[in-house]
């Protein structure tokens, strides 16, 4: 009984300790990039629903938004990211920021981390 009791809080111990995610590693200041080719909406960054992006006047085009490079500006205890455009223009010409998780778009590639040889 002895033997499995600390057998089972040895895998419990280890599993949180390999179960860390590259989000931990994220900070506000990095620079990511979206990565999306289809016009299909995102799934983990959260924009408006596109009939409130036509009628502020503007053009729901998500394939316009590949490529673009963002900074995380803040980051909350769910994971769940503020990101700003670095090229000083705004989201669809409207929204100055977009929400993000992190872990989820990472993990289906609609964010991508820079490499240090994409930054210069």
């Amino acid at each position: 009984m002895k033997f499995t009791i600390v057998l089972l809080t040895f895998l419990m111990f280890s599993y949180s300790s390999f179960s860390q995610n590259e989000v931990s590693d994220m900070k506000p200041g990095d620079i990511l990039y979206i990565s999306k080719d289809s016009n299909t909406p995102f799934q983990h960054l959260y924009f408006p629903k596109p009939n409130f992006i036509i009628k502020r006047g503007s053009i729901a085009n998500y394939k316009g938004l590949n490529g673009m490079h963002v900074q995380i500006e803040a980051i909350t205890d769910e994971s769940i990211a503020r990101l700003i455009p670095l090229n000083g223009k705004k989201i669809f010409n409207i929204f100055s920021y977009v929400n993000a998780d992190l872990k989820s778009a990472l993990n289906n590639k609609e964010l991508k981390q820079l490499n240090s040889s994409q930054k210069s």
